[in-house]
């Protein structure tokens, strides 16, 4: 009976993976094996995404002369909220009617993260037949400038949604050159001005 039970003992801990809380990739340890279930690159979560550096790090410099010290953000993203440095390049918002007369409201901010990584976070507010608001907040996290572009204006079938990432993307160009340029990357030498911008 002991010998049965050791077996599923040992069989259930087969399932498990322990992973590295910094970076939250699977623990390559002395004893470890590789999971059978997986294949491929790793996918990586929004919490390494947000933790570990990437995208384009000479935007951080930029950010730093243009837009002064980092702030704290709230980013929810794949169900978890997080708060993380970065600065606010842009946003919008947009409400409208619904076919059944009710209320929707639509923002999209467009975030810097201090790591080099973008951030679209986008919230929607919509108003029930009984009164009450329904809402639903997520962060997409993305590489890079050009990969901003391309998100805020792929199609989307939810026109308000559209509407405010066009606008909300169109608010952070204004402010931010890197989203002008085609490869969406900052200069690696800081801009030169003689004005004080405020």
């Amino acid at each position: 009976m002991a010998r049965y039970a050791d077996s599923a003992q040992r069989r259930e801990l087969d399932d498990i993976i322990i992973v590295d809380p910094v970076t939250m990739l699977e623990d390559v340890g002395p004893d470890s094996r590789p999971s059978a279930s997986r294949s491929g690159a790793p996918v990586l979560s929004a919490a390494t995404l947000l933790a570990t550096p990437g995208g384009d790090p000479d935007a951080v410099a930029l950010a730093m002369q243009l837009l002064g010290e980092a702030a704290p953000l709230a980013v929810t993203a794949d169900g978890m909220s997080f708060t993380v440095p970065g600065w606010e390049l842009g946003s919008q918002s947009a409400d409208s009617m619904d076919a059944d007369g009710l209320a929707v409201w639509v923002s999209v901010d467009i975030l810097l993260l201090e790591n080099g990584r973008y951030v679209v976070r986008e919230h929607r507010a919509s108003e029930g037949t009984d009164g009450m608001i329904a809402s639903d907040s997520n962060g997409s996290i993305i590489e890079s400038g050009a990969d901003v572009r391309a998100f805020c204006t792929e199609y989307t079938p939810d026109p308000l949604r559209a509407a405010s990432r066009v606008a909300a993307l169109d608010n952070a160009m204004r402010r931010w050159p890197p989203l002008r340029t085609p490869s969406g990357r900052a200069r690696k030498t800081p801009l030169v001005i003689p004005f004080l911008i405020d």
